[in-house]
């Protein structure tokens, strides 16, 4: 195990801990009725969420590229291609949110939005599919998912 690996992987868990963190925080601050100071303050927690996002996909795709096992076992793995595929999707539906924040962004602060039907399901999705993704890693990398 080289330094590279061990302080990638650090990284790589403490990003995880902050996408789910503000993920977290995203939703409890979401309520039907929102201030444009309170969009605010959520859209700063957005790119919170989105940099960590990129933080995880840059440090796994480090591990698995060039520091953890052969590409190779990852590349041969459904349950690899299962993870990436709900991380993607999780990027993908986390479009809701962060585009409604951003087109609700300018204004007055005492102005009064309404938070659309769906979107705070969007954020409990996005926090139960960022909950799947560790015991993927773990079934991962205890070797199960292998294609023979």
């Amino acid at each position: 195990m080289t330094v590279a690996f061990i302080i990638t992987k650090y990284i790589h868990f403490l990003s995880i801990l902050l996408l789910f963190s503000s993920g977290l925080l995203e939703y409890l601050l979401l309520k039907p009725i929102l201030s444009r100071a309170k969009i605010k303050q959520l859209m700063r927690v957005d790119i919170v969420f989105g940099f960590s996002a990129l933080v995880v996909l840059l440090s796994g795709l480090t591990m698995a590229i060039w520091l953890a096992k052969p590409l190779d076992y990852y590349l041969s793995n459904w349950i690899f291609h299962l993870k990436y595929s709900l991380f993607i999707i999780i990027g993908l539906i986390s479009a809701y949110p962060t585009l409604f924040f951003f087109r609700n962004r300018t204004g007055d602060d005492t102005n009064i939005i309404n938070l659309p039907r769906g979107l705070k399901t969007i954020v409990r999705l996005e926090l139960a599919g960022i909950l799947c993704l560790p015991l993927l890693a773990i079934l991962m990398a205890g070797g199960f998912g292998v294609i023979q």
